[in-house]
């Protein structure tokens, strides 16, 4: 055979070939991708849900999630998601772009923007005590004023940074009795929060000053105990018109002295006691000194008729012999004492 005809036959079966085997299409046409944020509007610190929904005609490879430029999370497998962390220093407009990649490194993309608005604003709080100083045993009453942006939650008091009281709606307002043993300066703190735990702080001082240990002592209910051979310190003060209660057991015939002294136990009193014996039925008078002389102090000698409990009422002269008279002078203090003759 001859070369010439040897290459025809060779052409002619190459283009048979080709015929019946073509070369594949290059896939050049792009993804298909939309994308959602929720929420759309974040107003508490908190994730964010990205979806993709992405579709090719050939195959889908991948969807890539950003934040701005910033690359989050790319996912291979349906359905496409992920998540992003939101906090009040994004507040503001953020947006997402999630780029769809397909098998064959075609691409396409799609955008979506949130809105952050997280209430990153504390708020605005003050406190105040009242009474101010405190001088009598009794209750001290605070008050915070606070207001927010959006809406204060709970107010929280402390007195020397111990919890008093939480309030949770306005006016905010704690209470905390004070005895004698609480004497001193007190620094009560109120803590403001908001639904976001935003929180503001205010101080002030209150000053418990209280001469009479002996208070709440104002009624027979609430006498002090008065025991042979024990002197107590008391005062008439803090009061308009203050009465000071004490009491003891004694036995029938039992020979006892009661004295009331109030200069001689301290030069500075200024106190002229009216002191009254009541017998176990809390009524009948027993005894009663009202010295309204230059001598400002009180004894009384007696013996005790019955067994029982007896009361002792101390007062001032001036609050026993006017019904309107007031008496509340720091400086009425006396020392009461119980002893056998």
């Amino acid at each position: 055979m001859k070369r010439s005809t040897t290459f025809a036959l060779l052409a002619l079966t190459g283009a048979l070939l080709s015929a019946c085997n073509p070369q594949p299409t290059p896939d050049t046409a792009k993804p298909s991708v939309s994308l959602v944020a929720t929420p759309n509007t974040v107003t508490n610190a908190g994730q964010v849900t990205l979806t993709a929904t992405a579709s090719d005609d050939v195959a889908l490879a991948s969807v890539s999630f950003y934040k701005g430029t910033t690359l989050i999370f790319t996912d291979v497998t349906a359905p496409y998601t992920a998540t992003d962390n939101i906090t009040s220093s994004q507040n503001g407009s953020v947006t997402y772009r999630a780029v769809a990649t397909d098998t064959s490194g075609n691409t396409a993309e799609a955008t979506t923007a949130i809105t952050v608005n997280i209430d990153n604003t504390a708020p605005t709080v003050s406190v105040t005590a009242a009474p101010n100083p405190l001088v009598a045993a009794g209750v001290v009453t605070f008050t915070a004023t606070a207001t927010d942006n959006v809406g204060v939650t709970k107010v929280d008091f402390f007195d020397n940074g111990v919890l008093v009281a939480t309030d949770t709606t306005a006016p905010f307002t704690a209470n905390k009795a004070y005895a004698f043993a609480d004497n001193g300066v007190h620094t009560i703190t109120a803590k403001a929060y908001d639904a976001l735990n935003n929180v503001s702080t205010a101080t002030t001082t209150t000053t418990v000053s209280i001469v009479d240990a002996n208070e709440p002592n104002d009624s027979v209910a609430a006498a002090t105990l008065l025991t042979v051979g024990t002197p107590i310190n008391g005062a008439i003060t803090a009061q308009a018109r203050d009465i000071d209660y004490f009491k003891f057991d004694a036995a029938a015939g039992d020979p006892l002295k009661l004295t009331v002294k109030s200069v001689s136990a301290n030069a500075a009193s200024t106190l002229d006691p009216y002191v009254m014996i009541l017998m176990p039925d809390g009524k009948t008078v027993l005894e009663k000194d009202d010295d309204g002389g230059t001598n400002l102090e009180s004894e009384i000698r007696f013996n005790t008729p019955v067994g029982g409990t007896y009361t002792v009422v101390v007062t001032s002269f001036e609050i026993h012999d006017d019904p309107t008279a007031t008496d509340d002078k720091a400086t009425n203090t006396y020392q009461i004492a119980l002893s056998r003759r």
